[in-house]
């Protein structure tokens, strides 16, 4: 098979930038383990302006998530709705005011509330909290509905890459029956731990999230508190996470799975019956600096990389993956603060 590119990894990157390219004219091929690895299936998809402990604006936000919105209400699958964050303690609650009151921050606030009860009376916010502009992304109905049209044009093969199959030659590269003018890595944490750009200052990180059925009250807005609970409806909630760097693989846990029950039942001011549905794992693709990395190899002109997303990966990827399939098709720039040179 002749193609343009061949992308390592259906995740949320590769799932983007294989319809970046194809909408460019290019065709692509996508090699994937059947999402064993994928991130994405892990994720919440949420788009959250006020983030970590700081409380603090993604940067370029406002451009990326109305960028994201536009974009992924064509794919259908962006679902807007308000974020309750609440303040785990008085720093935080310090922090979050301070932030919240700042003008650029003005037009993803609803609500600042100062104690319990304030929003919603069965809510455990002794200390109140922030309610933002925010939404989900239906990561999983994203990644079906991009891997059902590359299985119709004959576009996906299901296998476990490995990055010493490929073979480099003058035109491009070639990958078992394969040929193609450029590869990408879109393999999420593999790329820390094998292939050619190991040499990058990778952070990943392991994450763990449970489906679940309750009787809690379902409520309008995602929970967020050291975690997020995000209600699907019908009794349905799915919640997470945790961050993990000692135990890099796709196993559940029981600790875990303990902990996020626990924090999950922690929301709610009754108590309230949890029946676990699904329990998953997955390692983030994080980095040094919390931001992705974008371009090509410095020795190896066939070879590219997309991937780094992290946990802000359904506000980065939507504009970055344009940004990327610009750069791989004309040759256009990979805007600085994402460009992988940034560490050579």
């Amino acid at each position: 098979m002749q193609v343009d590119f061949l992308i390592v990894g259906q995740g949320l990157a590769g799932t983007l930038l294989a319809q970046a390219l194809r909408a460019r004219g290019q065709k692509v091929a996508v090699v994937d383990d059947g999402w064993k690895s994928a991130a994405s299936q892990v994720a919440a998809g949420l788009m959250t302006p006020l983030t970590g402990r700081r409380f603090t604006l993604t940067p370029s936000y406002p451009e990326l998530v109305a960028f994201a919105e536009r974009r992924l209400t064509e794919l259908g699958v962006f679902r807007p709705t308000s974020v309750y964050r609440m303040f785990a303690d008085d720093e935080q609650k310090e922090k979050g005011q301070k932030r919240a009151a700042m003008p650029a921050y003005a037009p993803f606030i609803e609500r600042v509330t100062a104690g319990q009860g304030e929003l919603d009376a069965g809510l455990t916010d002794a200390l109140g909290g922030v309610l933002m502009r925010g939404a989900w992304v239906d990561l999983k109905k994203l990644l079906a509905d991009e891997r059902a049209r590359l299985e119709a044009d004959g576009a996906l093969v299901i296998a476990d890459f490995q990055p010493d199959e490929v073979q480099s030659q003058a035109e491009g590269v070639v990958w078992r029956t394969i040929q193609a003018r450029g590869v990408v890595y879109c393999d999420g944490y593999k790329s820390a731990q094998r292939g050619p750009f190991r040499y990058l200052p990778w952070q990943p990180a392991k994450g763990e999230a449970v489906s679940l059925r309750s009787d809690a009250p379902q409520k309008p807005f995602i929970l967020n508190r050291e975690g997020w609970a995000l209600p699907l409806g019908q009794g349905l909630w799915r919640t997470g996470t945790n961050w993990a760097w000692d135990q890099l693989d796709e196993v559940p846990t029981e600790v875990q799975r303990e902990k996020l029950l626990k924090r999950f039942r922690g929301y709610f001011g009754q108590e309230v019956s949890v029946e676990v549905t699904a329990h998953v794992a997955g390692v983030r693709p994080c980095t040094a600096d919390n931001l992705p990395l974008l371009g090509s190899h410095p020795t190896e002109a066939h070879t590219h990389l997309f991937n780094g997303l992290g946990p802000r990966g359904t506000v980065w990827a939507p504009v970055l993956a344009e940004e990327m399939a610009a750069y791989l098709e004309a040759g256009q720039p990979i805007r600085p603060e994402v460009n992988l040179r940034r560490f050579s």
